[in-house]
């Protein structure tokens, strides 16, 4: 299972790569999106676990540090959904350079398996969603 997720991130990289070339910025156009689409992951999981349970578990860490509730809200979403995934990536992946191993050890399928990831994770909530609203 890691190396699927380690071929997902070098599929990622060297897009990125591609696009941006060494010298630009594309550990942030890379890190960034993958940490989203983990946490939009671990979204779908607590709402599946919610509607399978029949409780209110809450799906955002609650926070009440500014007035405006939006705002927190906001806040805990970053704090819950995105802040962990960012951090793991940036461990698992681009601390001490190990994208280049990685890069060395996996080979890349051209962008394939990084769409592929983006289209399931996206459907996996969106479908959902689109059909409780119709429904």
């Amino acid at each position: 299972m890691l190396s699927t997720y380690y071929k997902i991130w070098v599929d990622a990289i060297v897009q990125e790569r591609a696009k941006k070339g060494d010298q630009g910025n594309w550990k942030a156009f890379t890190i960034i999106p993958m940490s989203l689409l983990q946490g939009i992951n671990l979204l779908t999981l607590l709402f599946v676990v919610r509607i399978i349970t029949h409780r209110g578990i809450p799906i955002v860490l609650s926070l009440n540090i500014f007035r405006e509730r939006a705002l927190n809200t906001f806040f805990a979403g970053i704090f819950t959904f995105f802040i962990p995934f960012l951090i793991l990536n940036y461990l698992l992946v681009f601390y001490n350079e190990r994208y280049q191993q990685l890069t060395k050890t996996y080979a890349a399928s051209n962008g394939k398996l990084y769409r592929k990831y983006f289209f399931i994770t996206v459907g996996v909530i969106v479908i959902p969603l689109a059909l409780k609203l119709i429904f």
